[in-house]
């Protein structure tokens, strides 16, 4: 699981991304739940979680956080704002994502507000879910509705990290040690 990590969540781990979400292998749900934990364990320490996001019957969908920049993003009153009437029960982190991932496995749509739990801007957000997906005036790690220059940036960002924490780990370094980096 750990090179899935590092090649989906890098700018999680790098702190410059609240989080990432990434689909992984199933074998056994006993399996899934040691690999989850072996590298919570190396990840906790630096404020970064992997939690089960959903399973289905080949795959499992594996969200990677930052526990602080998560917490402070459902703070922001626009999200709120936004969350409250779909449901969301409060701005308690664990009640959120227990209320996502009810929602992810009862919905058959794929429930949009979890932009909003991935660090995506509230403009793109928002600009994906009244578009219905449609258009966007750039796409990269995500469909871009406003401040396109300025996404463009960050997605090079995030891409360099990528290929930085990749670097990084074949040359050895742990996933904890990968943790405490911060790239600029």
């Amino acid at each position: 699981m750990i090179e899935f990590i590092i090649n989906y969540c890098a700018p999680t781990l790098a702190h410059i991304k609240i989080a990432n979400l990434f689909s992984y292998p199933l074998t056994t749900m006993e399996s899934l739940i040691e690999e989850l934990r072996l590298v919570n364990e190396q990840m906790n320490q630096a404020g970064i979680y992997a939690t089960l996001l959903k399973i289905g019957k080949k795959r499992a969908l594996i969200y990677v956080y930052e526990k602080e920049a998560l917490e402070s993003e459902l703070r922001n009153l626009k999200v709120k704002e936004f969350l409250k009437p779909i449901g969301y029960p409060s701005i308690n982190l664990k009640e959120c994502l227990n209320f996502l991932k009810k929602r992810l496995m009862l919905s058959e749509e794929f429930p949009h507000e979890i932009g909003f739990f991935l660090g995506y801007p509230y403009e793109d957000v928002i600009g994906f879910i009244e578009h219905q997906g449609k258009d966007y005036v750039y796409k990269g790690y995500w469909k871009v509705y406003a401040n396109v220059e300025e996404m463009k940036n960050l997605f090079q960002k995030y891409a360099d990290c990528k290929q930085y924490y990749l670097k990084q780990y074949g040359e050895g370094i742990s996933l904890q040690r990968l943790c405490d980096k911060i790239i600029d």
